[in-house]
């Protein structure tokens, strides 16, 4: 079971799925009238957001800008500390 948050990215006229990813950056690429993004976590419908709502999605971007960047900086330290032992 998953602990993060899936994003599905639906055709809301077939009903048919068109992204289903981890990243809320992506999902709101997608997202554009006639298609809504249904925020999944741990297998439960969390949140449905619309073309219109688009904004209800800023806190899920955010948060996964948030992680990219201590993502880098956690990098940036490894490479760092890699650098201080080789020299």
């Amino acid at each position: 079971m998953a602990t993060y948050n899936t994003f599905l990215v639906m055709d809301c006229r077939s009903r048919r799925p068109l992204l289903v990813t981890s990243s809320a950056r992506k999902a709101v690429r997608a997202l554009e009238t006639g298609r809504r993004v249904e925020i999944w976590s741990e297998n439960e419908l969390e949140r449905t957001v619309y073309a219109k709502a688009r904004q209800d999605m800023r806190e899920y971007t955010e948060a996964e800008r948030q992680y990219i960047r201590a993502k880098q900086e956690r990098a940036t330290a490894a490479r760092q500390r890699r650098r201080d032992r080789a020299g």
